[in-house]
């Protein structure tokens, strides 16, 4: 598949979405259509970048990146949320043209057809980024960081890729692993620790920490040794908050059962928990992500998520969901209005427990089984989106770890603050 030039004539522009849904913020829809798309710099942009005051890819763990460019990690828009770029644009395989980051006037634009569209800033990295951990290693190796959150990837190796054919089709985390030729899985808690202790000395900077990382499939029972790992990495840093309160913390993770959930809560002080369902749909969660299916299945999946309301509490527990996969060839649905009804209507059963949903825009991403594929129309993103929202706000939830100033990644959270 390569760039089709008749893409534009074949679906509504930005602006005709805009006028068929009106409840959408410009700004918003523009981030979905960025997301959906993808981004590329302009030399001109990346000489925008002060190695000295800006977060780059370059030196970071790229977890769905094959290849570490000399770019930003990601934007900042002017109404203060996130724009997650930090992910390869597909430019072999890409269905559409990509939004344009340059400089006009001296100042940094997305911009499409030569058309500057909204002004950007690139996002300024913590002050632990360059400094050292006691083993020599830079901190950055062990976490990363967004503008309000410490990020840890645990383990950045996916084992339900272990059986071929049964990774989840739309990630390519564990293909980037591979193509990276990378071989340490987890790095060791007590690094990891050191690097989060180091990054909290910069006070007001963060205000909460996200773990997560592939499925560990291995233990006594399924997911045991993840829930061990998580267990030790959460109460190691329990280690730096006073009191016995909850720490501002969110763990994604596989889907654990009561037992393991049990223990989760009663053992750490983690605050809030998500464990993501990825499709919206039985039917084609077993064809996307087959190891999920095999393992767990997605009714077991679901009624494991709905479980864990009952230890951590409404609005303290998500799913996140890969928007779009489910209109994939040669097995997704048929048409955007049959996927829409099904998957509104699916994310209710969900949303309805007080689970809020993070929503992820799909995009094709090289090393993935998907790598190929076209995804939606932007009516289609907004459209769900908006359904999406109606329906967090008629059930009252709202989670305090994915919201626009902690994440970015979820375009449909960032509604929630309207």
């Amino acid at each position: 598949m390569a760039i089709d030039k008749n893409w534009r004539e074949e679906e509504l522009s930005l602006d005709e979405v805009l006028k068929k849904y009106p409840l959408a913020p410009r700004i918003w829809a523009l981030k979905v259509d960025v997301q959906r798309r993808g981004v590329i710099y302009t030399q001109a942009a990346k000489e925008k970048i002060n190695p000295a005051i800006h977060q780059v890819n370059t030196g970071t763990i790229a977890l769905f990146r094959t290849t570490q460019e000399y770019t930003p990690e990601s934007l900042i828009l002017r109404d203060g949320s996130y724009l997650i770029t930090n992910f390869d644009f597909n430019r072999e395989t890409a269905f559409r043209e990509p939004y344009i980051v340059d400089v006009i006037d001296d100042k940094i634009y997305i911009t499409d057809k030569g058309e500057p569209l909204e002004e950007v800033w690139y996002w300024e990295k913590p002050d632990f980024y360059d400094k050292l951990a006691s083993n020599g290693e830079p901190f950055h190796k062990y976490i990363q960081a967004r503008p309000q959150r410490i990020d840890i990837n645990l383990n950045q190796y996916c084992h339900f890729w272990d059986k071929p054919g049964e990774g989840c089709k739309y990630c390519p985390m564990t293909p980037c692993f591979k193509m990276r030729h990378q071989t340490t899985e987890r790095e060791e808690t007590a690094y990891i620790a050191e690097a989060v202790g180091e990054a909290l000395k910069q006070k007001g900077r963060f205000s909460a920490i996200l773990m997560t990382g592939g499925s560990i499939l291995s233990g006594e029972h399924l997911f045991d040794d993840e829930l061990k790992a998580y267990v030790e990495l959460i109460k190691a840093l329990g280690e730096f908050f006073e009191g016995n309160d909850r720490i501002p913390s969110q763990l994604i993770s596989s889907a654990f059962d009561e037992r393991q959930l049990e223990i989760l809560y009663n053992e750490t002080r983690l605050l809030t928990y998500t464990t993501d369902i990825e499709v919206l749909d039985r039917e084609k969660f077993e064809w996307i992500c087959p190891g999920k299916a095999h393992h767990v299945g997605y009714e077991e999946w679901k009624r494991r998520l709905i479980a864990s309301v009952d230890y951590f509490g409404k609005g303290n527990v998500s799913s996140g969901v890969v928007l779009g996969t489910e209109l994939a060839t040669p097995n997704g649905f048929a048409s955007e209005e049959e996927a829409y009804k099904r998957v509104t209507e699916e994310a209710e059963s969900i949303i309805s427990h007080g689970i809020a949903l993070a929503a992820n825009v799909w995009r094709t991403s090289p090393g993935a089984i998907f790598a190929k594929q076209k995804n939606p129309s932007l009516e289609y993103f907004i459209k769900t989106y908006l359904e999406f929202d109606r329906l967090a706000h008629h059930y009252g939830v709202n989670p305090y770890t994915d919201d626009y100033r902690r994440c970015g990644a979820h375009p449909g959270m960032d509604l929630l603050r309207i």
